[in-house]
């Protein structure tokens, strides 16, 4: 068995296919008309003639004329490949090709031989039905046609027009290798072609289907890399993460010294919060420190973004001169999320940016075909941002929803290392913005949220809104005196949330609740409760899987959770303890044992926090 690979033509395509094809191996293509089958196999015939390796095409219907002219659009000169005896174009029938191939020392072999092809594009399979008899099923006519390349040691590439509303299977089965190409409307307005390796024997590849288009090269494919496919090359452990400079100090105090190198951050808010202002600082702290930085924007000019950094007082135009910082506007009409990826990492190879700014990371939503590819995209795109150890700071443009609390859409926040959160609060007839440290992964963080103010010369982190509540649900409040302890409820039974919440009227406790696992998650980080009452029977995630993620993160890991379950096994209860549940009461229960139980535990917490 052949075990060398050798390139298909197109780096794309080989990129899914982790190196190429088996060579001496048999690969179909299939696609509706127009798909570009014929300019992919035309690549793998011109790759074979670059490596050494005369080709063959076999057409039924096209004459070769028809090939050079095509291919002279891409800049192909099919017919001085020809002249130089390192390509044969033919144009036969499906019988007399068949009847060649089966009789030994026949043309095919004479052909073969003398030109010594290692490659063959048959152009298209389908006419190969026309010589099938009775007696002979469609899967034993292509393995008896495979063969007789096989036994030459020839790798085949074979084409096969299929109709839209067509589900044709035949030679599926067959060849070693089978490829499909879609082009599918992903949009109302927008079809997009897709690549898709749906079987690659004796060679693992990509899974799922990747953009590519057709340009004046030829065929260009982008591979979705799936993040479990892509190694790390020092592994976390390993590595020394140091502090570095967000540029704007009150920041730095609010993350305890500042960002991590070469870790994600996202900022998220409304517009006109200050995302960009913060971004800006970010880079001008960079260059100052002598590092390259890279600004890629899917909105703004590059213009339009040096006029907004000197109304900020940060001079950055003197970098862009000494190229220090490249300013990229990408228009993400057209753009598709494998193409999006395909850039970066192209620029990443050519600018090596210390630092990236991605202004809005939100424009995935009008690019991917789907919000799972949105997740996919953005989690590739983390892992390789992360091997290439540049630290990124993404804006998110979320919209202004009042009592309905996001950080960004496709929860994206699960997969960056620090999330901060922007919002604008009316109070006492005037606009303010606000600044909260949602996450940070790798240490402690201010968990107050604090004025955020745009001035003359920057922006400067201002006082805590101690004297207010709600200001992230957008209705904000002033407390009369002390600010009252907050207990999150997390039970999808209603009738049970009111019992809860009845057992504390008499109580000044601020109550909060939801009803499933993800949502419990979302507001502790936000709101930071200092209680959680957490039912074990959640959708989405159930409460054993909250309570773990909740105590494995710094910023939340001493909120106490006291976990409320029908369940009144010893297993359970020692399973919620293991993972760090404070308490474990079983319904029904007593409402003043609820309350002495909560005020127990918040006693022991605020004793901790004194001393």
């Amino acid at each position: 068995m052949a075990t060398t690979k050798i390139k298909t033509g197109v780096s794309g395509l080989d990129e899914i296919l982790l190196g190429g094809i088996l060579e001496g191996e048999s690969v179909m293509v299939e696609g509706l008309p127009g798909t570009g089958k014929t300019t992919l196999g035309l690549h793998f015939i011109l790759q074979g003639i670059a490596d050494g390796q005369s080709g063959l095409i076999i057409t039924f219907e096209e004459f070769p004329a028809q090939y050079y002219r095509d291919a002279l659009n891409f800049g192909w000169d099919l017919k001085q490949l020809e002249k130089d005896q390192k390509l044969k174009i033919i144009i036969t029938s499906p019988k007399v090709l068949s009847q060649e191939m089966e009789r030994p020392g026949g043309l095919f072999d004479q052909l073969t031989h003398e030109m010594s092809i290692r490659r063959v594009l048959v152009d298209s399979i389908n006419f190969l039905i026309r010589v099938k008899d009775d007696n002979t099923n469609h899967r034993d006519l292509i393995n008896r046609f495979i063969n007789g390349f096989k036994r030459q040691g020839i790798t085949s590439f074979l084409i096969k027009d299929i109709e839209e509303s067509q589900l044709a299977v035949w030679g599926m089965y067959s060849v070693d290798c089978y490829i499909c190409l879609h082009f599918d409307l992903v949009r109302d307005y927008q079809r997009r072609r897709l690549i898709e390796v749906l079987k690659a024997r004796g060679q693992r590849h990509l899974h799922g289907q990747h953009p590519f288009e057709i340009t004046e090269e030829g065929v260009e494919v982008y591979p979705t890399a799936l993040p479990c496919q892509i190694s790390a090359t020092t592994s976390d452990a390993a590595q020394k993460w140091c502090r570095i400079d967000t540029g704007v100090t009150g920041l730095n105090e609010m993350l305890g010294g500042g960002f991590f190198d070469g870790q994600a951050v996202l900022i998220a808010g409304t517009s006109g919060t200050g995302k960009t202002n913060l971004a800006l600082h970010f880079l001008a702290q960079g260059l100052k420190s002598g590092e390259t930085c890279l600004y890629l924007s899917m909105e703004e000019q590059g213009s339009n973004l040096l006029r907004h950094a000197r109304a900020l007082g940060l001079e950055l135009d003197a970098a862009v001169q000494e190229e220090r910082l490249t300013l990229l506007n990408i228009s993400s009409a057209g753009l598709s999320e494998g193409e999006f990826l395909h850039l970066l990492r192209r620029h990443l190879k050519e600018i090596r940016p210390q630092r990236l700014v991605i202004d809005p990371i939100s424009f995935l939503n009008s690019v991917a075909c789907s919000s799972g590819m949105v997740y996919l995209t953005f989690q590739t795109m983390v892992r390789i941002l992360q091997e290439a150890r540049v630290t990124t700071l993404c804006t998110s443009e979320i919209p202004e929803v009042v009592n309905d609390f996001k950080i960004s859409d496709d929860k994206l926040y699960y997969l960056v290392d620090t999330v901060i959160q922007l919002r604008l609060a009316e109070i006492e007839g005037n606009i303010r913005k606000a600044i909260m440290i949602i996450k940070q992964r790798g240490s402690s963080h201010d968990r107050s949220l604090r004025e955020l103010l745009i001035t003359d010369s920057g922006v400067k982190i201002g006082e805590p809104f101690l004297s207010y509540e709600g200001i992230l649900s957008g209705m904000p409040r002033r407390l009369s005196g002390a600010e009252p302890t907050k207990i999150l409820i997390v039970d999808d039974d209603s009738q049970m949330v009111e019992l809860i919440k009845a057992s504390f009227r008499d109580e000044r406790f601020t109550l909060l609740s939801c009803g499933d696992g993800e949502s419990a998650i979302q507001i502790t980080m936000t709101e930071g409760p200092d209680l959680i009452i957490l039912d074990l029977m959640l959708p989405k995630l159930n409460g054993f899987k909250v309570c773990q993620h909740i105590k494995a993160d710094s910023a939340t890991m001493d909120i106490p959770v006291i976990m409320l379950s029908a369940k009144g096994e010893i297993e359970s209860k020692v399973r919620g303890m293991k993972i760090g549940a404070d308490d474990y009461i079983t319904k029904p229960f007593s409402p003043q044992e609820l309350v002495a139980r909560v005020k127990m535990i918040l006693r022991r917490v605020y004793s901790k926090r004194k001393n």
